[in-house]
């Protein structure tokens, strides 16, 4: 049912553009143009769940930045190269390149561009149940966000999940509910990761009902910015909890839904959870899943016309 966090693909601009002549604007060197679009074409297969694609993209955008001495754009593409390999479970992999970005966003005093990679690290960490030093990455983040004007919101989500994990309910509510009331929902990752952690708090405090409610808010924010692997997050959740309730034939219908875009992008361990779950629900609810069962089979062959990494 968990998402810890849709960690942010960062892309930053603020060091493409200076001022010539009042407010002229210089024109934006190649080199920087290129890795941009690098980043961009990154950015857009993550959101589709084609990570290895996004890493290679990510990586060209390195060595770009990197031949240039771009140094905040070398900081960006580390970030977004750890959130591809967190997001692929190779964590400890994760966590070097986060570190790599840390450093260099500290050498060079990009602060915004730092808060964003300590909580990234920090996501990591909670969920590999390093909660000390979890929460000590978030304090040296949020301290340098309060100096600097940054906003929080990133890192009070991270806050309230390491204090569901720690199970500090009350304070957890009180940081993700300040959370969601900070973010905009326009900013549809943002907006999509508070109302899932505040959707997996009502879970783990018997709210089921409200669960329901922050799950589809996610699931709402997730479909309009195109977050193929948070949709069938969302959608997953809505069905456990269903499931759990012995809510069987909705259950089956969201994990319908679900297990499908997992097939699609290929998480083939979130398709085997999710199907010992609908297995069981099918057959209390007497509802026949074999058209889902053959279109799962087909596309994890690799026998689908429009894949979302094609």
């Amino acid at each position: 049912m968990k998402r810890l966090n849709t960690f942010v693909i960062l892309i930053a601009v603020l060091f493409f553009f200076g001022c010539a002549g009042g407010n002229a604007v210089k024109k934006k060197p190649d080199h920087i143009i290129s890795g941009m679009k690098e980043i961009r074409k990154g950015a857009t297969c993550y959101k589709r769940g084609c990570y290895n694609r996004s890493l290679e993209y990510f990586f060209r955008a390195h060595e770009l930045f990197a031949a240039s001495d771009q140094l905040d754009g070398v900081a960006m593409s580390m970030n977004n190269i750890g959130n591809i390999y967190r997001i692929m479970e190779d964590l400890d992999t994760s966590l070097l390149f986060f570190e790599e970005s840390i450093s260099i966003y500290q050498d060079i005093k990009n602060y915004k561009g730092l808060v964003q990679a300590l909580s990234n690290k920090a996501a990591v960490l909670i969920g590999t149940d390093s909660l000390e030093e979890a929460a000590s990455i978030l304090k040296s983040a949020e301290d340098i966000a309060q100096k600097n004007n940054i906003p929080k919101g990133h890192i009070l989500n991270n806050l309230g999940i390491l204090f569901v994990r720690q199970k500090e309910y009350s304070r957890a509510e009180e940081i993700l509910n300040s959370a969601l009331a900070n973010a905009d929902p326009e900013n549809y990752s943002e907006y999509a990761t508070v109302n899932f952690a505040l959707g997996n708090l009502m879970c783990e405090t018997g709210r089921y009902e409200k669960a329901v409610y922050f799950f589809k808010a996610a699931l709402e924010a997730d479909r309009l910015s195109g977050f193929h692997k948070g949709i069938a997050d969302d959608l997953s959740a809505i069905g456990n909890v269903n499931f759990s309730q012995g809510k069987y034939e909705p259950a089956v219908n969201y994990f319908k839904r679900s297990i499908k875009i997992y097939a699609l992008i290929q998480n083939r361990s979130k398709v085997f959870e999710i199907m010992k779950k609908l297995d069981i629900a099918s057959e209390k609810s007497g509802q026949d899943i074999s058209v889902t069962k053959h279109f799962i089979n087909k596309w994890l062959e690799g026998k689908d016309f429009e894949s979302p990494c094609n």
